[in-house]
């Protein structure tokens, strides 16, 4: 019998998982470790050997610390990827910084969901064995609001393709917001902080690196570079540099006048 699961509605009555789940958790109890993985890695719906996600979340929750755990939940976090839009063409190249920052924030959601569940049991995970599908999309729409309310906010700093705009670029040009003769003022390092603080998670973490001298890229393999951290290509790192640049430039002359 699987294991129940322990969230309530308001109402007082507890969720359960549809009775298909159910079966089909009993039957995928049977087969091995191998073939549940191979199963797990299949795509299409349609397939009768489709593990549905509800399914693969439970033997994900319910599976010893191991390489086959860890298996699981790499495939599983592909389903949650899948499940938000892309942000690349046909030809690889990131189309919407806007998106990629939505679709990386769903998947790090999921993520920490499952850390916590791991420590302690999370019921806020129960309602993914529940709907899945559902749960995801609920998880994009707020990731969605968060990020194109920003997106609005610093529309004047890009153009239509997601990128600095030539007019902010100028605006920007050689600024560098760890000037050293700025630094030794307290206050414009509080309010440095602060603005860099504020910034959407990829491009603080650009900056937190940047002003410790990583470099964004090096041919030296053994030198860690942020795009070697952060899995993305110069270019992209360049591109939010210069954004999160601009943003903060904006941010300290406005909190500088008030």
């Amino acid at each position: 019998m699987s294991r129940p699961l322990r969230k309530v509605k308001p109402d007082g009555t507890p969720y359960f998982r549809r009775a298909k789940v159910e079966v089909e958790i009993q039957a995928l109890a049977g087969i091995s470790a191998e073939e549940l993985e191979r199963r797990a890695g299949l795509w299409q719906a349609s397939d009768p050997e489709f593990v549905s996600p509800e399914a693969l979340l439970y033997f994900v929750r319910n599976t010893t610390a191991g390489t086959h755990r860890e298996r699981l939940s790499e495939k599983l976090l592909l389903r949650v990827a899948r499940r938000v839009r892309s942000v690349a063409n046909s030809g690889g190249d990131t189309v919407s910084l806007t998106r990629m920052n939505i679709r990386e924030e769903v998947v790090d959601h999921f993520v920490d969901l499952l850390l916590s569940d791991r420590t302690q049991y999370d019921e806020r995970l129960d309602y993914y064995e529940v709907n899945f599908n559902s749960a995801v999309a609920a998880d994009r729409r707020d990731a969605n609001a968060r990020h194109w309310k920003h997106e609005n906010r610093t529309a004047e700093l890009e153009n239509d393709h997601g990128e600095v705009s030539t007019k902010v670029e100028a605006a920007a040009g050689e600024y560098d917001p760890f000037d050293a003769d700025e630094l030794d003022k307290k206050d414009y390092r509080l309010l440095l902080d602060d603005s860099i603080d504020s910034l959407p998670e990829f491009q603080r973490r650009i900056v937190v690196m940047w002003r410790q001298d990583i470099p964004i890229e090096s041919s030296d393999p053994s030198v860690e570079s942020i795009s070697k951290v952060l899995g993305k290509s110069e270019k992209t790192i360049r591109t939010h540099r210069d954004k999160a640049f601009a943003v903060l430039k904006l941010r300290l002359e406005r909190k500088g006048r008030m």
